[in-house]
């Protein structure tokens, strides 16, 4: 593991340890259903820098274990994601015009969800994606390149297509382990008419929503508004506009635009945001009380649940509730089994640390009734999941794992 000793994002040498919520198995460690092998865990301690106001993971397990070939997520198994791809594509085209002829560059493109939408306004798509999802967003028609970013694969792109008009990260740009790396190559891809555009959970969202079990392994960094000024200036570029996207219990999405001679102008968004950040380091203190207080409360409901019906069904598997199951100390005694939609790669394996069965929803709509809670790990998307059990029948109690209610409140 990788321990870093300053701000990745500013260079700050001075930062602080803000939250430790011990060893955790990576979200995405599924062991076969079966098999005998053991999970490893690894830290989970976020240092914040309080110049650019980013939070750090201060030990950084390397992308090859985190994001290996057979990596399981899927974009397209998930409507919130999907519905706010398309929310992205409508408001580019508002703001750069018509898209036919444009050429995208999706990095992290996973299953190649987004570059659909992208063609479907006319965009000539293009994909980076690592893992094995990549053979997914070929398999659609997109040109996508399986490996990480790098100055060599930029080069390679832009032989072949030219400089992108957009480029785009969404909710992945927290996942780049050598952000050096990454900035240097998007130099390479940048021309005089390309526009940037980052989408990434808000560490303003995370901290007023109690979210901390955004700071799994997969996370480096948790970015503010202040973190992508900086981020900017290391492009040669200028952050002009920043919006607050809902999905995800609230994300950041900004726009950057080439410097050339004259200074673009900057939304009065922008200068509102940089001083409600000013509050974040004070934040941390709070959200570690609460976390203790949320798990006390949490673990006693779900224990006298278990006692009064027995086992509990628990619906999808994202992956930062593996934080959740850990922090909670819940295993096959609470849980009998983690339901996903059919055609998850998830299913047949276990929850990460435990031996609860990830199984298909076919297998839950088999023998759920509404007597009985239903335990929601994808507490962030409550309204989606609820919606979901209620078109397939199912009236009864949904217990989110974790919510804001879960809290008490501290001033």
């Amino acid at each position: 593991m990788l321990e870093i000793s300053k701000c990745e994002v500013c260079g700050n040498k001075n930062l602080e340890s803000v939250l430790d919520l011990g060893e955790h198995p990576m979200c995405d460690d599924l062991v076969n259903v079966g098999e005998d092998r053991q999970c490893v865990n690894y830290p989970i301690e976020i240092m914040f820098c309080n110049i650019c106001q980013t939070a750090h993971q201060r030990f950084q397990v390397p992308k090859a274990k985190l994001f290996p070939s057979n990596y399981h997520y899927r974009s397209r198994f998930t409507a919130d994601v999907l519905s706010g791809m398309v929310n992205l594509v409508d408001e580019c085209e508002q703001r750069f015009g018509e898209l036919k002829k444009k050429v995208v560059l999706d990095i992290g493109c996973n299953d190649g969800s987004l570059l659909n939408f992208f063609r479907d306004k006319g965009g000539i798509t293009v994909g980076v994606e690592p893992t094995d999802a990549c053979l997914d967003a070929i398999e659609q028609g997109h040109c996508a390149y399986n490996q990480y970013l790098s100055e060599k694969l930029s080069e390679e792109i832009l032989l072949k297509h030219g400089f992108p008009s957009i480029i785009v990260f969404t909710n992945v740009f927290a996942h780049i382990e050598n952000l050096a790396e990454v900035i240097s190559s998007l130099k390479k891809l940048v021309g005089p008419e390309t526009t940037i555009v980052i989408e990434n959970h808000y560490l303003g969202s995370v901290l007023k929503g109690k979210q901390f079990d955004t700071f799994y392994h997969e996370h480096p960094r948790t970015y503010s508004y202040s973190s992508f000024v900086y981020i900017a200036k290391l492009l040669g570029m200028e952050l002009v506009d920043v919006d607050f996207p809902a999905r995800y219990g609230g994300n950041i999405r900004v726009y950057f635009s080439v410097v050339s001679g004259q200074k673009p102008a900057v939304s009065p968004a922008c200068i509102e945001v940089k001083e409600q950040e000013k509050h974040f380091f004070s934040s941390f203190t709070l959200l570690s009380s609460n976390i203790e207080n949320w798990r006390q409360k949490k673990r006693n409901e779900i224990v006298d649940l278990v006692g009064k019906f027995g086992k509990l069904k628990a619906k999808a598997f994202p992956g930062r509730a593996a934080i959740l199951v850990k922090l909670l100390e819940l295993d096959d005694n609470h849980i009998s089994a983690v339901y996903e939609k059919p055609g998850s790669m998830k299913i047949g394996t276990y929850l990460p640390g435990t031996r609860i069965p990830i199984l298909s929803d076919n297998e839950l709509f088999d023998r759920l009734e509404s007597s009985t809670p239903v335990l929601n790990l994808a507490w962030h998307i409550s309204a989606e999941i609820r919606e979901y059990l209620l078109e397939h029948g199912y009236s009864g109690q949904v217990i989110d794992i974790l919510s804001e209610e879960d809290f008490q409140v501290l001033d």
